[in-house]
């Protein structure tokens, strides 16, 4: 088999297909089909629901019978010849392009890059420090003294490609009393649940396993990058699995974390410093949740292909099994320019629960796209966990937006274990706070932490 290699400018496509099957097929039935035209077929269960990265990048067919869906890499004429009688008899429903797909948040510019632009803006900032106060350093709203110091840019702000967000580590998290202003915002102090019970899939670029909030807890974990372990070198999932599921108390700083006693599955789906990956190791990951009894799946990834066919199916038959998948929204917009961009992919679909962001005073944040939203929440200058030295980051995304979301939805499962996941939807949106801003920015308005098992719905606020 012909491995996939890293996208071009031209190319976005890995040249591998994503295939929907029919609920009622018979995986044996249809496997003995492609063997039988020379194919090499790996079926997830046959490895616990998790296919071996290695077996993804040189297996003919992976079936992911959990998800009733395949990847097909042989496109010789017997195997299309196959896969076309299969889709007369009904038992292939529709194919799609495999494409990639990156972390919502990661870092926007090469190292190179950065040191030149941080060099030239502190370059600027000096100069305009001198002319105004005759030498003295003027303080720069938006930075802390710390990172001003080591020339760090402030969270927030935008810089190189456009559905990217940026972020910076810290060497600690910012002061803001003994919770973030995120979990302020949800109303985290009000609830009584902790998650406990549930099990959340964090499905990003893995986690740091050193950082002591998360050392001594139970954590399973695997990864699904070839030639990669679960160690997050990006940091983006190290901050996303502790926005939803970080400590009650942090060794330094605020508490972040929302669902602090959840049981945490950490899905490594995105590789490199850069945190990129396949929709082939995002569906291999969700099989992997699903067969482990995730009921929630957060998934702050994405691309800017539109609404796809694999995904609605994917988010439907979450929901019958049980779990609700929660995606970022995407972070092209630049409202303060009048561009707002759409909802990327996964999110743009009706099956999958897509999360917009707010800055602190319950705005929407500068980059957070509009369209297709669910609901909302804290996403500008949130602090989280991040993988050592630093300890922690403040970042801004729909990603952590996003995060804040997936640790309610295991709150409200926790009041609740008796609920559908559709229910558990309705009631998230229910009891949102409702916000005086359009629906195609907030949906259905500020995600709340449960207070009881059945939560009110919140009075609106003014802008």
């Amino acid at each position: 088999m012909k491995k996939s290699r890293p996208p071009t400018d031209e190319q976005r496509t890995t040249g591998r297909k994503l295939v929907v099957l029919s609920p009622t097929v018979n995986i044996a039935v249809m496997t003995s089909a492609l063997e039988a035209v020379g194919m090499d077929v790996v079926v997830a269960s046959q490895y616990g629901g998790a296919v071996p990265p290695e077996k993804m990048d040189t297996a003919d067919a992976i079936v992911f019978d959990r998800l009733q869906m395949m990847v097909v890499a042989d496109t010789s004429p017997a195997a299309l010849a196959v896969m076309d009688e299969l889709m007369k008899r009904g038992v292939i429903l529709s194919v799609e392009d495999e494409g990639y797909v990156h972390a919502i948040g990661a870092p926007a510019l090469y190292p190179s890059q950065r040191e030149y632009l941080d060099g030239y803006r502190a370059g600027v900032n000096g100069l305009i420090d001198h002319l105004l106060t005759g030498g003295a350093r003027a303080a720069t709203q938006g930075y802390t003294s710390e990172g001003c110091a080591r020339g760090e840019r402030p969270s927030g702000v935008r810089e190189g490609r456009p559905e990217r967000e940026l972020h910076e580590p810290v060497t600690r998290p910012l002061d803001q009393g003994n919770m973030t202003w995120g979990l302020n915002a949800i109303g985290i102090d009000k609830s009584p649940f902790t998650g406990r019970g549930i099990r959340v899939a964090i499905l990003d670029t893995g986690l740091d396993s050193d950082h002591p909030d998360f050392r001594g807890r139970k954590i399973v974990s695997q990864s699904f990058v070839p030639r990669e372990t679960v160690q997050d070198v990006a940091g983006h999932g190290t901050h996303t699995a502790g926005t939803a599921c970080g400590p009650q108390s942090a060794a330094q700083g605020p508490r972040y974390g929302v669902a602090y006693e959840a049981e945490l599955f950490i899905g490594k789906v995105l590789g490199g410093p850069q945190g990129s990956g396949q929709d082939g190791w995002i569906m291999n990951g969700i099989n992997w949740a699903l067969s482990n009894g995730c009921r929630v799946i957060s998934m702050s990834v994405g691309s800017d292909a539109p609404p796809s066919n694999l995904y609605r199916m994917l988010g439907e038959r979450a929901l019958n099994q049980g779990a609700i998948m929660v995606a970022a929204a995407g972070g092209s917009s630049q409202r303060s320019r009048g561009h707002i961009a759409r909802t990327g992919s996964p999110a743009n679909v009706e099956t999958i629960l897509a999360v917009g962001a707010l800055d602190s005073t319950l705005r929407v944040a500068d980059f957070s796209p509009g369209g297709k939203i669910d609901i909302v929440g804290p996403g500008v200058d949130v602090c989280s966990s991040w993988p050592l030295p630093s300890g922690y980051s403040t970042i801004s995304g729909t990603s952590t937006a996003t995060a804040h979301v997936a640790g309610v939805i295991a709150l409200l499962m926790q009041a609740d274990p008796h609920a559908s996941a559709r229910e558990i939807w309705q009631r998230l949106q229910a009891s949102a706070r409702k916000l005086d801003a359009p629906a195609s920015d907030v949906g259905a308005g500020l995600v709340r932490a449960p207070v009881s098992a059945t939560t009110e719905p919140q009075a609106p606020i003014s802008k």
